[in-house]
């Protein structure tokens, strides 16, 4: 199952129009953040920063889907940090607070994974953001040349193939204590059903 969805990718990437817009964005050092409906549309980032020599660290849940997401951004050069559930969280949590700093650490993750609300960001990935003093930057794709599956929660979203996919990533800067505090107006602010409002260059 994971080699024909990773076959499906890649079939798309070679018969489909995919204009990516902002890549440069993804730098060292560097929180990236997506909506978990695009999940699997992620790695073509994650391929086209492979033929890059860069390297992601992803977030990917500890339950049994987790394993099928980990094998395939692995074919990507990505390395998934399973995330856990209960007694397990403390200790993760300590170890992933850690590794974020290190030096020329790049870390993504679903904003509003791994099981929703749909489009509701948790503060996760801001918080390490600011406590590693790095920026974040934002991936979105279009709904253009995707097959939305409804029934899910996420609206899971597929490319298809020979489509013309658009994908852009922009720089929002570093998380302030400010941000974290008015989380809340912080999403206001640049989120409005997914669509980006404002950001930083």
């Amino acid at each position: 199952m994971v080699t024909t969805w990773h076959l499906y990718i890649e079939f798309v990437a070679k018969t489909a129009r995919l204009q990516l817009t902002g890549l440069e964005e993804v730098q060292m050092n560097r929180m990236i953040g997506f909506w978990h409906e695009d999940s699997y549309s992620f790695q073509l980032i994650l391929r086209e920063l492979q033929k890059r020599g860069m390297s992601v660290n992803v977030i990917v849940t500890k339950e049994r889907r987790g394993d099928y997401i980990s094998d395939m951004i692995r074919k990507y050069g990505a390395k998934p940090m399973r995330l856990p559930d209960g007694m397990e969280m403390r200790s993760f949590m300590r170890d992933l607070r850690q590794k974020s700093k290190e030096e020329g650490m790049i870390l993504a993750a679903a904003l509003d994974g791994p099981s929703g609300p749909y489009h509701k960001p948790k503060r996760l990935l801001f918080m390490l953001a600011h406590e590693a003093e790095k920026g974040f930057a934002y991936a979105r794709f279009s709904k253009k040349g995707m097959l939305a599956l409804p029934w899910r929660w996420d609206k899971y979203r597929l490319p298809l193939p020979f489509a013309k996919l658009e994908c852009r990533i922009d720089y929002w800067g570093p998380v302030t204590q400010e941000d974290l505090r008015e989380f809340d107006r912080y999403v206001e602010e640049h989120f409005t059903d997914g669509a980006v409002k404002t950001a930083k260059k």
